[in-house]
């Protein structure tokens, strides 16, 4: 087995900064609307992909020749997906923000500051500065912020305006699927349908595997509380399925094994019943009045506390149809579904009525999410593009923006371009600290710039002369990078989601204080390979 190399001390920081700097600056240059593009050469094709998108230009690195700078690489690829993971926005942000603290920390540290008594400070700084951030957020309430929101992380306004609409017609709770399509424009339609809590049983039951979801069309829906153990019951469903006529199958239960699950896949890759499988997140009341929604949206029957039930027993009857279903990791939408319009109204009239008379605490909470999901409809985003490469690249950023106005939706919004960050400064400035504790609270002020400095520099103006034009308006103005001019932020309709400001910092913050504490590294020659950040 061959020995890992050991690199101690201030060589190892000096190392892996010069991996987190090589990838720091290249996704910094796809910060703001007026943004770089990185051309990747796909391997083995000799086909050039143009990348303006920070999350997925750090997915093209794999790693660095140089094997002591490649963890720091690592590092800043972890932050900056990590971001798009958990909000779907702000990861170039969160590059920009850890690279300037840690090329700030680290001159500091070299001159001999203490990295733990500097990273206090810093976290200090970083609590002010958060604490700043929650007093600039305004909601997020009109068509037209929703559609600045939606344009700022995507960087297409078309896409940007139809979801303004579609979440001023829904309203906060609206559930969107992206359905792209052939054509010159973006449309949207809204659809008779619903969102459900669950979360898949395997990632090989599912259809797109970067976007870890599974989208079916024409499906039947089989909904039932129980357990499918065998391979042989599997078989079962898939064989009904098939006698119907059908060529997809939802399959949505209580526990299923991975004998069963085997079957589901090996009929997927012979592409003669496609299916998917997942399970339901409420529980007690909840879960039943789940499974009798499903069943009613799409005309099937609500196989619920049937004790010993097995997919034998399942009949033709049982199974329900939907037009489209998209699995998600933490939900499922069913769309067109050919329940009774009739039942589901009465469905949704014994919910109220039940909701008007009942004072009891729980079973008002589950009736009103039962409620819900008969009542919020689903939209359409209907998006087009003339080659499947155009399709592909819309539907990304299509994603990204719906996922940035629901951080919005759940937690406000703030001035966008950094002018939030810039906001923060007096704040940390005024914080009482002393030696390296306010050495630290003072690189974090410096730190809040860089957002702002860097669409500045990719637009071209001088970052200096933007950040003072900024300072100099007031709270809340920025760098309009389309226009070159300074003006109030939220007024011109650039805005950022609080969450995303809030995680860009923390992440930053976070990758960066590893990044400086770090007192050793263990390079093996031959490292274990991951296919996820």
């Amino acid at each position: 087995m061959p020995k890992p190399n050991l690199v101690l001390g201030e060589a190892s920081r000096a190392s892996m900064l010069r991996g987190f700097e090589t990838m720091g600056r290249l996704v910094s240059l796809t910060l703001g609307p007026v943004r770089g593009t990185i051309a990747n050469e796909r391997e083995g094709t000799r086909e050039i992909e143009l990348l303006r998108d920070a999350a997925t230009a750090v997915r093209r690195v794999i790693q660095l020749p140089e094997p002591t700078e490649d963890p720091g690489a690592m590092l800043m690829r972890h932050i900056v997906w990590n971001m798009r993971e958990e909000v779907g926005d702000g990861s170039a942000t969160s590059a920009v923000i850890a690279l300037a603290l840690a090329r700030e920390a680290q001159r500091v540290i070299a001159a001999g500051a203490n990295a733990m008594i500097l990273r206090r400070g810093i976290e200090k700084a970083l609590a002010v500065a958060l604490d700043a951030l929650d007093r600039q957020s305004l909601p997020l309430d009109t068509e037209e912020t929703i559609a600045s929101v939606a344009t700022a992380a995507g960087g297409d306004r078309e896409i940007g305006k139809v979801l303004g609409e579609i979440y001023d017609v829904l309203g906060p709770n609206a559930q969107v699927t992206i359905v792209p399509y052939v054509a010159t424009y973006h449309d949207r339609a809204y659809r008779d349908g619903a969102r459900f809590e669950g979360s898949y049983f395997s990632p090989y039951l599912l259809t797109d595997q970067v976007n870890r979801t599974a989208v079916l069309e024409d499906v039947h829906v089989l909904v039932a509380d129980m357990v499918i153990d065998t391979a042989e019951g599997a078989a079962y469903l898939l064989d009904l399925v098939a006698q119907l006529g059908g060529k997809r199958l939802l399959i949505v239960c209580k526990k299923i094994s991975d004998k069963a699950i085997g079957a589901l896949v090996a009929n997927n890759e012979r592409d003669t019943v496609q299916s998917t499988a997942t399970s339901l997140k409420p529980i007690g009341d909840a879960r039943r009045g789940t499974v009798e929604n499903i069943a009613i949206l799409t005309g099937g029957q609500p196989l619920n506390d049937r004790a010993g039930l097995v997919p034998e027993q399942v009949t033709a009857d049982d199974l329900g149809y939907a037009e489209r279903v998209v699995v998600e990791k933490n939900q499922f939408l069913i769309i067109g579904g050919r329940g009774s319009r009739q039942e589901i109204q009465a469905r949704m009239d014994a919910l109220r009525s039940r909701l008007r008379i009942s004072r009891d605490p729980e079973e008002r909470e589950t009736l009103r999410l039962l409620t819900s999901q008969l009542t919020n409809g689903i939209a359409e985003l209907r998006v087009g593009g003339m080659t499947p490469a155009e399709r592909t690249r819309l539907t990304e950023i299509s994603q990204h923006a719906i996922r940035a106005v629901e951080a919005g939706m759940e937690s406000g919004i703030v001035p966008g371009g950094g002018a939030a960050y810039l906001a923060c400064i007096p704040a940390v400035r005024e914080l009482k600290l002393e030696g390296d504790e306010a050495i630290g609270a003072g690189i974090l002020a410096r730190v809040l710039e860089e957002p702002l400095r860097q669409i500045a520099a990719n637009t071209g103006v001088h970052p200096p002369l933007a950040v003072s034009d900024a300072q100099r308006l007031g709270p809340g103005h920025g760098l309009d990078a389309v226009s070159g001019k300074t003006v109030n932020m939220i007024e011109h309709g650039i805005a950022d989601p609080t969450i995303v400001a809030r995680r860009a910092l923390e992440h930053g913050v976070s990758g960066a204080m590893m990044l400086l504490t770090t007192e050793a590294l263990v390079i093996h020659r031959k490292p274990q390979e991951s296919v996820n950040p």
